[in-house]
């Protein structure tokens, strides 16, 4: 910092902190959409009476860290297990795993994940199907998270720009409503924009 303009510095800062706040709440959202999915897998896997419900549950709970395509490998894992003992059983495991991987992986993870960073449940989906291509296993678990970073910087340079230009509007109210003998009111929102109101003397 004893080389960089105060700004800088201050601007760096706070990139900084808006992106561990990101990583944070996604490692957040990932744990906790994980611990539903195996709970759910080893609800399901009791009524099915299923072997191996507990051990195989767990071990998709955490294979669930792997944003969206990670139970697919704990059930993988969790069918050779269960072969062992029924064939037929088996095929019964992976065909509830596929209809549960398929309401996990649209509907529970990016409401969950999607809430924890901030960004809409469509972007979460885009992000990991875009992670994976460029950089598999690692591009899926940080495309969210970085993608969520993208989206909060492009939605608050846009409201500093719309804020920014609310501004030059009352600056070029001001010099004409005063001269009219009208006066002007500015009132911030909560979300950081203005409104601008108008009242006599």
């Amino acid at each position: 910092s004893a080389y960089l303009k105060p700004r800088t510095v201050n601007r760096i800062n706070k990139y900084a902190s808006m992106a561990n706040t990101t990583f944070s709440n996604f490692v957040t959202g990932q744990c906790l959409e994980a611990l539903i999915f195996g709970s759910l897998c080893f609800l399901g896997m009791l009524i099915l009476r299923l072997p191996y419900a507990t051990t195989i549950a767990v071990l998709l709970g955490f294979t669930a860290l792997i944003p969206v395509f990670g139970a697919f490998i704990g059930t993988f894992l969790g069918a050779f297990l269960i072969l062992m003992i029924s064939p037929i059983k088996a095929i019964i495991f992976v065909v509830f795993i596929l209809v549960l991987q398929q309401i996990e992986g649209n509907l529970i993870y990016p409401k969950v994940v999607g809430k924890s960073v901030g960004l809409p449940g469509i972007w979460v989906l885009l992000s990991v199907t875009i992670g994976a291509s460029v950089g598999g296993i690692l591009g899926m678990l940080i495309a969210t998270p970085l993608c969520s970073l993208l989206y909060i910087l492009l939605r608050q340079a846009v409201n500093d720009r719309i804020n920014s230009n609310v501004q030059s509007l009352l600056t070029f109210n001001d010099l004409i409503t005063n001269s009219l003998g009208v006066y002007s009111t500015v009132v911030t929102q909560s979300d950081g924009s203005a409104k601008y109101y108008m009242h006599d003397a």
